[in-house]
């Protein structure tokens, strides 16, 4: 059985998630911050027999994360995902999770995800930051450091445009960056060189216990300097001291190594899936296996 949850359902749903708390650390967090039913946010869980929780769906803007474990209700999860996209009459949405479970909704969604540009991504965490000290180093004095305040949405959503990794980051994009700062759900640092932003990083789903770097980014003409590398540095090290943990995914070797030098290790996989453009609920029929 599905059904949408309540504040009532809280404690169980924390529970739930915990048991992989660095894979559901968007869920948490945005149930940390904005609770169960807002404009924007809404909670499903699908309950088994015995009442047990197995599954629970989020859906925070036009993103849904599912996260279930046993034998879930795939199809129901995902007939929730083809309902809301065909009632929003959308054009642009996403299904993002631990790559197990969104494999999952595979059979269920063909006619409404864009399963061929998928993008899997390894997921890495931070336990702790004894590499950090040593790679820290003073910035040089033609750019300046700068902490993220709702106001830069527009100059970060600048530097994201402009590169190809980052290719939708809309408006409405960085509306979700404007808001997420504003609530404390996300902070971070760019670097500013003649009134523009050439390098950021900045947090994601923050919550009492966890924070996900994402957005790191460098316009391709400062590359090479270090810069994204240095405001790492001073987020983590910031994050940690709080006594949080941090992950991050990514899908560039050479990111990778750098995120290893850091300190990061791997931990698994997390899938990304557009929706299909042009797709509707009432054309976009999701079959059974």
């Amino acid at each position: 059985m599905i059904r949408q949850l309540t504040e009532s359902d809280r404690q169980a749903t924390l529970d739930f998630l915990a048991v992989e708390s660095a894979f559901n650390l968007f869920l948490l967090a945005d149930i940390h911050n904005y609770g169960f039913d807002t404009e924007f946010q809404q909670v499903w869980g699908d309950f088994a027999g015995d009442g047990r929780l197995r599954a629970v769906l989020l859906r925070y803007f036009r993103n849904f994360i599912p996260y279930g474990r046993d034998d879930f209700d795939a199809g129901g999860i995902a007939s929730i995902i083809q309902r809301h996209v065909g009632e929003g009459g959308w054009d642009r949405w996403e299904v993002s999770g631990k790559s197990e479970v969104v494999e999952r909704l595979r059979p269920y969604t063909e006619g409404f995800l864009d399963w061929e540009r998928r993008r899997s991504l390894y997921f890495a965490e931070l336990r702790d930051g004894g590499n950090l000290s040593g790679l820290r180093q003073e910035l040089p004095t033609v750019v300046r450091l700068r902490r993220m305040t709702p106001a830069d949405a527009p100059v970060i959503g600048d530097l994201y445009r402009r590169i190809a990794e980052f290719p939708f980051f809309d408006r409405e994009r960085e509306q979700e960056l404007r808001h997420s700062l504003e609530t404390g759900a996300a902070r971070g640092y760019w670097l500013e060189y003649d009134g523009r932003a050439v390098s950021a990083v900045k947090t994601a789903g923050e919550n009492p216990y966890s924070a996900m770097i994402v957005g790191v980014a460098t316009d391709p003409g400062f590359r090479r300097r270090g810069f994204a590398t240095q405001l790492m540095v001073r987020l983590c090290s910031e994050v940690l001291a709080e006594g949080k943990g941090l992950c991050l995914f990514y899908d560039n070797p050479e990111a990778g190594a750098i995120y290893k030098r850091l300190g990061f290790r791997d931990i698994g996989r997390w899938d990304m899936v557009p929706g299909r453009q042009g797709a509707t609920a009432s054309r976009a029929a999701s079959a059974a296996p």
